[in-house]
């Protein structure tokens, strides 16, 4: 029996506070597009790996030495997996940044804790996602920690980057500083699978292109990419709208007495309930210092709803 594909279980919008979706782009415009060059993109091959890189850089305004990548989780496993040293990670975290060795620390770890841990265990690598993943925790010390240690690098997951302002927030430079983005979450295209690796050090970079196919984004997302660059006063739209929109939705959250709402710089919230909740929303049993009692709550168009989905 073919298993059905997840997509089947996301199918009411209503309900579905399960995975961080832009739910306003692409817009009807852009997706008609789409549909209309459809046979032609699936019919043919994709620009070549250099060219798509290009387009990234053009999308995200970044001008770094740049891989694109099938998502964040390829980017994540290419850049562990080829690069050797003892690494501290701030948990709970996105699993994928745990599956080498590592030094656990807590997400929301002081300046001077994070400093003192680099030292003490001969740290070459501190993995951290900013804002993070669950919790929606923003550090803002991330540059005074990449310039005390020129020789550590430090892997900054920014896949959430765009919702922490309205004016989107410098990432940190130098480098020693390696970026990953999924850009599934900010463009609402998650089903596509797109994202990228980006650094400064041009060496590093250089090293783990050779574990990269030449042809790893399709030409449905290629396409997208050029329509991006079209659209981009709706994208700010959109991404203004979710900030807003995930506001008014914690403001909902902490009307309940029983929920502890965690602060968010996200486009989701982070709760901690003993009341089992039942509905299609993330539990975060399997993070690291997390259990059953913690989920996360993605942003939803239709959030009011959670006025009659959380029961007293």
């Amino acid at each position: 029996m073919i298993q059905e594909q997840l997509i089947r279980h996301m199918d009411d919008d209503t309900r579905n506070f399960y995975f961080m979706i832009n739910p306003y782009f692409p817009t009807p415009g852009m997706m008609a597009r789409v549909s209309e060059n459809l046979p032609h993109l699936i019919r043919y091959y994709p620009s070549n790996q250099e060219v798509i890189a290009g387009k990234i850089k053009q999308v995200e305004k970044i001008d770094l030495p740049l891989i694109a990548v099938n998502g964040s989780c390829e980017a994540i496993r290419v850049l562990l997996q080829h690069t050797p040293g003892r690494k501290l990670v701030t948990v709970p975290n996105f699993n994928e940044w745990e599956i080498t060795e590592h030094l656990p620390m807590a997400y929301d770890a002081s300046t001077r804790e994070i400093m003192d841990a680099i030292r003490e265990n001969h740290i070459e690598m501190v993995c951290i996602c900013n804002p993070n993943n669950p919790t929606g925790f923003y550090r803002d010390d991330i540059q005074a920690l990449v310039d005390a240690f020129p020789k550590v690098k430090f892997a900054i997951d920014i896949s959430f980057i765009d919702f922490v302002d309205e004016t989107i927030p410098p990432f940190p430079k130098g480098n020693n500083v390696i970026l990953i983005k999924s850009l599934g979450k900010n463009y609402g295209v998650c089903g596509l699978r797109l994202g990228y690796i980006a650094s400064a050090d041009e060496e590093l970079i250089a090293a783990l292109a050779p574990a990269i196919p030449i042809w790893n984004i399709n030409s449905i997302t290629e396409f997208l990419l050029d329509l991006i660059l079209e659209n981009r006063e709706a994208y700010e739209s959109s991404r203004i709208k979710i900030i807003h929109g995930t506001a008014r939705m914690v403001e909902i959250l902490k009307q309940f007495p029983f929920l502890k709402v965690f602060p968010t710089k996200a486009n989701f919230a982070m709760i901690h309930t003993l009341k089992p909740m039942e509905f299609n929303l993330k539990n975060c049993a399997n993070k690291t210092g997390l259990d059953q009692n913690y989920y996360r709550v993605a942003y939803n168009k239709n959030y009011e709803a959670l006025n009659h989905l959380i029961t007293m």
